[in-house]
Order: structure tokens, then C-alpha cells, then sequence
């Protein structure tokens, strides 16, 4: 009974007042209107991957793209020597990195598989944040199927509660996100993601998912009822991330 008294007698502006997270029912809409932008990537491609698309729309925004590399991406290849790979993929990001327009790249260089909450990890992250002031985070969902992802974003949520307020966009990666409140169109954008993704040649060798990219962005845009390709987020403010924290156990 009270779910329906909230959901259908409550007038939209008293629901807001009493609901810890107004923002994630908000109408799903495009925004992008951030000018100081802030990725966590746990490993060089899954920034591409995640949120390549509307990164080169920020790009042609004219805003300011900063990516941090959480973790080195020395597992991402059993082919290569793990040390030989670390070199590898930097390199590889850079080319993408050129691609898509992004301004800075930051590589924390983390042991690949082995990110932690530590106080060194907090430190760098909170000095990053502080430092750029970025108006909008990029980040791995919370449940995304992969221990670096989990922790990037657990890592974020430790430190969020000082430092400056942003939008956040969680991404999915390995786990589809089960809901999300904003649609980024990147169909205009497509050709050049998937051209930096092509430059994650290591990555690639072991499985190609260039049509599985393309695949998701399709069906995201179709599940909206539009033609083209899309990319999804679950977007909130940096205080309502942190009571979304504090729901789950954080």
C-alpha cells in the first residue's frame, strides 16, 4: 500500500523529498553538459568499452577528458611476458586515447586482478580528484563481474565523501547494467570508438568482441526505440552514489 501511495498520490516534487534517490527516477534523458571529465577505467580498453562513444562527444563538446588507468592489465594476455604486456597496453591506450580525444592519461599501474581499498590506492585517487575538480566520473557499476571493477568503484566511493561534488555514470562492462537513467547516442560516434577499440590489438587476440561492441550499443538504442547506437548509464550525483554505497554494505 505505501509503495502505491508513493508511486501514485505522491506529487512528483513532495516524492522527491522523501526519496534518498530522487535522481535515479528521474526521466531518462541525454545530458553531457559537463566540461571537466574524469573516467575510471580498471584497465586500458575498458574506458573504450564502457564509455568510448560519448567521451569523443565530450571531445567534440570541447570538454576536458582526463582517464585513469586503475590497474597495469598485465593478466589481459597470457601470450605475452605480464611485464612485456604492461608496456603493450599503455601504448595501445595512448593510440586510442588520441582517437577519441581524450586530454590526460593517468596510469596508476596497480597489480592487474590485485586492486584493493588500500591507503595508497585512496591517496592517489583523492589527490586526482582534488586536482582536477572534474564536474563528471566515469565509473565501473558496482556489481560489474570483475574484481578490479567492484574495487575501482568501492575505491572511488571510500574517498567521495571529500571531495567536490560531480555527476556520476556507472558503466557496465562484464555485467549488463540492470537499469539505467540516461542514453548517450553515439551513432555519429560509433565509427571512432570502434576505431580505438581497434587499437587494443592485444586485447583483441584473444577474443574479438568488435561486433559484440557494436551489438550492445545497437540493442541499447533500439530498447529505446531509436534507430542507431547508444550507450547506457546509471547517472547520479556523488551524494546520492554514497547513500547507494552505504545501501549495499559499502
Amino acid at each position: 500500500m505505501l509503495r502505491f501511495i508513493y508511486k501514485n498520490l505522491l506529487p512528483a516534487r513532495i516524492r522527491q523529498f522523501i526519496d534518498i534517490f530522487p535522481y535515479l527516477r528521474m526521466p531518462k534523458v541525454d545530458g553531457l553538459k559537463e566540461k571537466r571529465v574524469l573516467v575510471l577505467s580498471p584497465h586500458p580498453d575498458d574506458d573504450i568499452i564502457g564509455c568510448g562513444g560519448t567521451l569523443h562527444r565530450y571531445h567534440q563538446m570541447g570538454a576536458e577528458i582526463t582517464v585513469v588507468y586503475m590497474t597495469d592489465g598485465r593478466k589481459g594476455n597470457i601470450r605475452h611476458r605480464e611485464d612485456e604486456l604492461v608496456s603493450i597496453r599503455k601504448e595501445e591506450a595512448r593510440r586510442a586515447g588520441v582517437i577519441i580525444g581524450i586530454d590526460r592519461l593517468l596510469f596508476l599501474d596497480n597489480r592487474d586482478s590485485e586492486l584493493r581499498i588500500s591507503p595508497g590506492t585512496t591517496k592517489e585517487l583523492s589527490e586526482i580528484l582534488r586536482n582536477l575538480k572534474p564536474e563528471a566520473v566515469f565509473l565501473p557499476f558496482f556489481l560489474d563481474n570483475h574484481h578490479d571493477h567492484i574495487a575501482t568503484s568501492q575505491i572511488f566511493f571510500s574517498i567521495s565523501n571529500s571531495v567536490a561534488s560531480c555527476m556520476c555514470y556507472s558503466y557496465g562492462i562484464w555485467t549488463p547494467l540492470p537499469a539505467f537513467n540516461i542514453v548517450s547516442d553515439i551513432t555519429t560516434c560509433l565509427h571512432t570508438k570502434i576505431l580505438a577499440l581497434q587499437e587494443h590489438k592485444s586485447q583483441l587476440e584473444v577474443v574479438d568482441f568488435t561486433e559484440a561492441v557494436k551489438g550492445i550499443s545497437r540493442y541499447h538504442s533500439a530498447m529505446k526505440g531509436r534507430d542507431g547506437y547508444a550507450e547506457i548509464f546509471i547517472a547520479c550525483p556523488s551524494n546520492e552514489y554514497r547513500r547507494l554505497g552505504v545501501a549495499i554494505g559499502w
